[in-house]
């Protein structure tokens, strides 16, 4: 099997079918990837929503997991212990791919690589682009080369921390994809909540002499050799 897609997924009943869709849709052989979806924290029906998806594509591998970890990081751990993909792919519940290419031109482009940096995206109810900085959306890895890497506890800016690691390792090799695959969904209300919580807990874990619970967000750093 070629590509595992983790996805994690807390209280997503009303948009995960629009990602699963587009995990479907591709022209990939669907014999060569896996869904991860992993339930984390649900309080809605988000997992019978996915289970009758299911139901109605049988085609479509699509393994499903429950935690309640709580946090976005330990949801995506939960998938990359049970990926069994020879590349790594990460898609959030409430995003999609917007190309029913995107899985074929990671393919292709990892060819001679180890990993794949996409550097467009489009996006929605925001105005940030994420398209240079280590988001885990827009990166693609091979599982060799991610190893035993896992994500940490931290509630925000996660994914940064864990690509940072990644990317700074020696064997990293990267090529780019330019031609915008993923829809980034900026959910105003959900990020700021999430914000929120982060500062009050690194409040909390200060008094306590503890690390912070997010730590700032990193651009694409440069390597020698890079204009």
């Amino acid at each position: 099997m070629k590509i595992s897609v983790i996805i994690p997924a807390r209280d997503l009943r009303g948009v995960i079918g629009r990602c699963l869709d587009s995990i479907a849709a591709q022209d990939l052989d669907k014999s060569e990837y896996e869904a991860l979806v992993v339930f984390d924290s649900c309080t809605d029906d988000t997992a019978d929503v996915v289970e009758a998806w299911r139901a109605a594509h049988a085609d479509v591998n699509v393994r499903t997991f429950v935690t309640d970890c709580g946090t976005p990081g330990g949801a995506r751990n939960v998938g990359l212990d049970n990926a069994s993909g020879e590349y790594i792919m990460f898609v959030d519940g409430d995003d999609y791919l917007i190309n029913d290419s995107a899985m074929t031109i990671l393919l292709d482009a990892v060819k001679g690589h180890n990993a794949v940096r996409m550097t467009d995206h489009e996006l929605s109810g925001g105005e940030i682009s994420f398209a240079d900085r280590l988001t885990v959306r827009l990166h693609f890895f091979s599982r060799e080369l991610n190893g035993q890497e896992r994500f940490t506890d931290l509630i925000l800016c996660e994914d940064y921390e864990f690509v940072k690691r990644i990317t700074l390792k020696p064997e990293y090799d990267a090529a780019t994809v330019d031609v915008p695959l993923y829809h980034y969904n900026y959910d105003d209300e959900r990020m700021t909540a999430r914000i929120f919580e982060a500062f009050k807990l690194t409040r909390e874990r200060k008094a306590k002499g503890l690390s912070p619970a997010f730590v700032l967000d990193d651009f694409t750093p440069k390597r020698s050799g890079d204009v």
